[in-house]
């Protein structure tokens, strides 16, 4: 009796584990596509490396404010020598130099002396040709283009993202409608060979249905193919092991399309996007270089000072000396100056140049994007009655094949019929789902807020 007991209740528990077990693995392969995105946003390495970019011109703001703060060296060192000038002044400088050292035996030949020595110099900068001002206002401008880059990558981010999973999705849903349809037809077609070899129906009919279900078969291979790139495209996105199989758990439905102002939408672009609004920064940043190198001929003004320590031997007091005092560097002649100018210049002229270019591509490609928004628009009503049609003609037909009022071949093709239109439906609902998404990115507005109304069933 006991051990019926013992034997039911490890049974029991191993049963719960497995049934755990299992609800986990479940769960952990269903995929939001909220969950997704923020995977997406993680791993994204054109993400980090824009943070990086965005680190790096912290770092050069950081070093451009430098030239504004004194500088402090500490030098020491040490030296023996019979040469009679250092002799001389090594004696000076220890403060142990007496009335016999002018004896001109000793000056001319002096025995070898040492010196240990230690001192300070600090330089301060009051005034340096606008250079350091310069740089400063270029790193500036150089941080705010590396933030808005960073800003452009992860709309970038966001767009490539609900891409993939949208298509992932759309797959989906074709694999199961191809599925249940090569199904049905498959056990339809079995009962037709038995008719044919009967003789009660035409041959002809069978073969024909035969081709339209080899075309099923050749549709359902192609999106099983599809499907797999796919999984491996998301598993790549998130930097996930590649042959990690996901429940993709969201749906695409119908969502109201109202027709887009072109002129805004370009209006908007120019206001909005981050790569625009980078380059623009980037002109400001070659601007203040531009000046930084015309402002090099002005003179330069800087205050310094000088504490030594001069001692003979370790124990003694030496020498302390210092030197403090104002010095001015004026360039009479640089002849790179004119060459750092032309090419400061150059660069400048350059970035307003690709300015244009990339506002002429913005236009050009919100253009192409409303035509495509467009005819997904205009054609979603007449691709649903389609597809509602098709599917209720396939209803239709088959009580009328099992009548023998319609012949297999007649089936299989208002099937065939019903998996095209399915096909351009689910295609066209995808499409217009992610034309809205392009719209968003191309007008610079594509963000997080921004994303979660455009989340499949939201």
């Amino acid at each position: 009796m006991f051990f019926k007991l013992f034997f039911g209740l490890v049974t029991s528990f191993l049963l719960t584990v497995v049934s755990c077990a299992g609800e986990t693995q479940t769960s952990d392969s269903m995929l939001l596509f909220e969950t997704f995105s923020q995977r997406v946003l993680a791993y994204y390495p054109k993400l980090k490396a824009a943070h990086s970019d965005v680190d790096i011109a912290l770092a050069q703001q950081m070093r451009s404010k430098a030239g504004f703060w004194p500088s402090l060296d500490m030098s020491t060192g040490y030296q023996v020598s019979n040469d009679p000038v250092n002799v001389f002044g090594m004696l000076l400088r220890e403060n142990r130099f007496t009335s016999s050292d002018f004896d001109l035996k000793r000056l001319n030949t002096p025995n070898r002396h040492q010196d240990m020595s230690a001192g300070l110099h600090v330089e301060l900068p009051l005034f340096d040709a606008l250079q350091t001002i310069n740089r400063v206002r270029s790193a500036r401008e150089n941080l705010k283009a590396s933030q808005t880059d960073e800003a452009f990558t992860k709309m970038e981010a966001l767009l490539v993202a609900q891409d993939a999973y949208l298509n992932a999705l759309t797959l989906d849903k074709l694999a199961l409608i191809i599925n249940e349809v090569q199904k049905s037809s498959d056990e339809d077609l079995q009962k037709a060979k038995e008719l044919k070899d009967k003789g009660m129906i035409l041959g002809a009919d069978y073969y024909s249905a035969r081709v339209m279900f080899g075309d099923f078969t050749r549709m359902k291979n192609e999106i099983a193919s599809q499907r797999m790139a796919m999984t491996t495209l998301l598993n790549i996105l998130m930097g996930e092991s590649l042959d990690k199989v996901w429940i993709l758990s969201d749906t695409i439905k119908e969502i109201e399309a109202p027709r887009q102002d072109q002129q805004k939408l370009m209006e908007a672009a120019s206001m909005n996007r981050p790569d625009l609004s980078s380059l623009n920064a980037r002109i400001q940043a070659s601007g203040w270089e531009l000046s930084r190198e015309k402002a090099s001929i002005l003179p330069s003004l800087s205050a310094f000072g000088d504490v030594a320590n001069d001692k003979d031997r370790v124990g003694e007091s030496g020498g302390n000396n210092y030197t403090v005092g104002v010095k001015v560097d004026l360039p009479l002649f640089d002849p790179a100056r004119q060459g750092r100018i032309q090419e400061a210049r150059a660069r400048k002229e350059q970035l307003e140049r690709r300015v244009q270019i990339l506002k002429d591509s913005v236009r050009q490609d919100i253009a192409q994007e409303i035509a495509r928004y467009d005819t997904f628009r205009d054609n979603m009503t007449v691709l649903k009655g389609m597809n509602d049609d098709a599917k209720e003609a396939m209803s239709l037909a088959v009580p009328l094949y099992s009548e023998g009022r319609k012949s297999i071949a007649d089936l299989l093709v208002i099937r065939r019929t019903y998996l095209q239109s399915a096909q351009e439906y689910n295609k066209a609902l995808m499409g217009i789902w992610l034309s809205e998404a392009r719209l968003l990115f191309l007008t610079g507005k594509l963000n997080e807020d921004e994303m979660k109304k455009l989340l499949p069933g939201a």
